[in-house]
């Protein structure tokens, strides 16, 4: 039982708080004690939004469960 679904408008309110939250000092501080990778994520969050808004990416919750054994 495999089930998928687009959660693009669910996930898209989040973004402004995110980007938000990672400008005030303490997120600025996190952002640079967690790396690299972690800064490179954070810069490319306005190209996600921008994606997002001109239908090239979308968000997808995919839900399994195993079959009961018989």
């Amino acid at each position: 039982d495999i089930r998928t679904a687009d959660w693009s408008e669910n996930v898209a309110p989040f973004w402004p708080a995110v980007i938000q939250s990672a400008l005030t000092w303490k997120g600025i501080t996190s952002l640079l004690r967690s790396g690299w990778k972690t800064i490179k994520g954070a810069l490319v969050m306005p190209l996600m939004i921008q994606g997002y808004k001109k239908g090239l990416i979308k968000f997808t919750i995919i839900s399994c469960r195993k079959p009961r054994a018989a």
